[in-house]
């Protein structure tokens, strides 16, 4: 039997739905701003991030994971990166780890073929990622800016990528909540996967909570639920809101993607009185802190890539080093 894939993942990234479905086609640019304990995020990019760049970067945490406890040390080389990816003066330089993967590896987790196409399209997916722009703001007006990812090189068999260091301190004792990538893998929709993210942020093992389908649809979708296209909004009635005329075009996926969810082994869906939707999630058989390694295919020929993880990564082991970090360096910009 297949052990679960427990991802470590930011519950920050459930503040806003930074990664929606997307159509085919252009996709609108990526501006979303939102709050996390007290710190105000904008994170931006040329195209809107999808279902499947999500996906990607649970696979990449995946991978990480597996592999930090055979970190190697720092080299100067990582040390240019880590300039390049926060432009900080070295002592307000945050953590970050350095991943190397092939695209191979990569499609296998996802459980796709590895021909030309799936390939060209994970590079498409992993450089969306490495293009968003991540800026955070605190209350005394210090600003901080990096990239989500980093894209040091790579060619058509693989790439070396860094981690930002929100990211790596997820891996380090930083606050976090736990993802199953088995069950996002068995879903079949888009919105049934972004929402069965959305849930696992919200609903530790053992709890339940209840939401309405207004609710849901704001984990899916921005604000109203969908961005309309003039030609829809025409043929609706005037007296209709763009609101309510997204939520009666997103309710039956909501109620679909529910239904999957409701199917999985751990997850248990039922309907209240009025109206709203009870998610319970079962407690899992281990702690979610536990990272076990999935079992997947062996590689025979790919040989086995370690994470380096800079000095400062190791050093905020605790739920708050990471906010530790920006008090550390707004101290040192004041007095420096």
């Amino acid at each position: 039997m297949q052990s679960e894939r427990i991802v470590r993942y930011d519950p920050a990234l459930a503040a806003a739905p930074l990664f929606q479905p997307v159509w085919r086609g252009d996709r609108p640019k990526l501006d979303r701003s939102f709050m996390f304990n007290g710190i105000e995020w904008r994170w931006r990019g040329p195209e809107q991030l999808g279902i499947a760049e999500q996906t990607l970067l649970l696979v990449l945490m995946e991978l990480a994971a597996e592999q930090a406890s055979r970190a190697e040390p720092v080299d100067e080389e990582t040390r240019q990166i880590e300039s390049e990816l926060y432009n900080l003066r070295e002592n307000r330089r945050p953590p970050t780890a350095e991943l190397n993967v092939s695209f191979y590896e990569l499609c296998r987790r996802l459980g796709r073929n590895a021909g030309g196409s799936a390939v060209s399209q994970r590079r498409c997916e992993l450089k969306r990622l490495c293009e968003v722009t991540v800026w955070s703001r605190h209350d005394d007006g210090t600003e901080f800016q990096s990239r989500l990812l980093f894209w040091q090189v790579g060619d058509n068999k693989g790439v070396r990528v860094f981690l930002n260091w929100r990211l790596t301190e997820v891996l380090f004792g930083g606050q976090y909540s736990a993802v199953c990538l088995n069950e996002r893998l068995s879903l079949r929709s888009e919105c049934a996967k972004a929402l069965h993210c959305a849930l696992s942020l919200r609903i530790r093992g053992g709890a339940t909570m209840a939401f309405h389908f207004e609710k849901l649809a704001r984990y899916v979708w921005d604000d109203v639920g969908t961005r309309l296209s003039a030609k829809r909004q025409r043929d609706r009635a005037a007296s209709e809101t763009p609101a309510a005329i997204a939520m009666r075009r997103r309710r039956p996926e909501l109620v679909e993607a529910i239904g999957e969810i409701g199917q999985l082994s751990t997850w248990t869906v039922k309907s209240t009185v009025n109206g709203a939707v009870q998610v319970s999630r079962r407690a899992a058989g281990r702690t979610e802190g536990a990272l076990p390694r999935p079992l997947l295919p062996r590689l025979s020929t790919t040989p086995k890539k370690l994470v380096k993880v800079s000095a400062s990564a190791t050093k905020h082991s605790d739920p708050t080093g990471v906010w530790q970090i920006f008090a550390r360096a707004a101290a040192q910009g004041k007095t420096g």
